[in-house]
C-alpha cells in the first residue's frame, strides 16, 4: 500500500524519477517508465495570480463605487449576491483549468519511447510517440531570472525520420533531463549493435 507522502509525491511532483503505479495509455506490457515530467510547479503563477485577484475582487468593491460616488448600501441586495456568485465561480474555474492543464499535460521517458501527452480540455487530449531508437540529439535551454532561479527550462529532442520532433517546455533540471534522454537512446543503440554483431 502506498503511503501518503508517495501518493502526494506522483500528483503534485514536475520530476519523478522510476514512478510507481503509474501508466499511460498505449503503454506495451513490457515497458517501463524511467521518468514523469510535467511543467515547473512555478509555470501555475500565470493562473494562481489571477485566482487571487478575482478572489479578493469584493473586498475591493467598496473602494471601486466610491469613484463613482455610490456606496455598497444602496445597490439592491440581488447585485451583491449575483455579483459574489459570478466572481468565486470564475474563480473556480480559473483554479480548475490551470489545475487540469497542468496535471495532465505530461511528458513520459520510458525505456521504449518518449511520449509527450498534451491535454487541451477533458474532451480533447494529444499523444505524440518518438521511439528512442529514432532520437538522434537532445539540447536544453534556460532563459529569465525564474528559470535561473527555480532550474527550469525546455529540452529539445531531435528525431530521424518522419518521427516528429517533441519539445519538453518549462521541465524541471532540462540539461539533466536531456542527458539522461540521450544516454537512454545510446543504451537502444548500443543493444542494437550487440544483436548485429551476436545474432542468436
Amino acid at each position: 500500500m502506498l503511503r501518503l507522502s508517495s501518493i502526494l509525491a506522483l500528483m503534485f511532483s514536475a520530476y519523478i524519477e522510476n514512478p510507481l503505479n503509474c501508466r499511460f495509455e498505449g503503454q506495451d506490457p513490457d515497458e517501463k517508465i524511467l521518468l514523469l515530467l510535467r511543467a515547473h510547479p512555478i509555470t501555475n503563477l500565470k493562473w494562481i495570480f489571477p485566482a487571487v485577484l478575482f478572489f479578493f475582487a469584493p473586498f475591493s468593491l467598496p473602494i471601486a463605487l466610491s469613484f463613482f460616488n455610490l456606496e455598497l448600501s444602496t445597490l439592491p441586495l440581488t447585485f451583491g449576491v449575483l455579483f459574489l456568485v459570478v466572481n468565486y465561480l470564475l474563480v473556480l474555474i480559473i483554479a480548475f483549468e490551470g489545475f487540469l492543464y497542468w496535471y495532465f499535460n505530461v511528458y513520459i521517458v520510458t525505456n521504449k519511447n518518449i511520449v509527450d501527452v498534451d491535454f487541451h480540455s477533458i474532451l480533447f487530449k494529444n499523444i505524440d510517440v518518438a521511439p528512442l531508437r529514432n532520437i538522434e540529439d537532445t539540447s536544453s535551454s534556460m532563459g529569465g531570472i525564474l528559470s535561473s532561479v527555480f532550474h527550469y527550462g525546455d529540452v529539445f529532442i531531435q528525431t530521424a525520420g518522419a518521427t516528429k520532433n517533441i519539445d519538453l517546455l518549462s521541465v524541471p533540471k532540462p540539461h539533466r533531463v536531456a542527458d539522461f534522454i540521450l544516454d537512454e537512446a545510446h543504451k537502444i543503440y548500443g543493444r542494437g549493435r550487440d544483436a548485429y554483431h551476436h545474432p542468436g
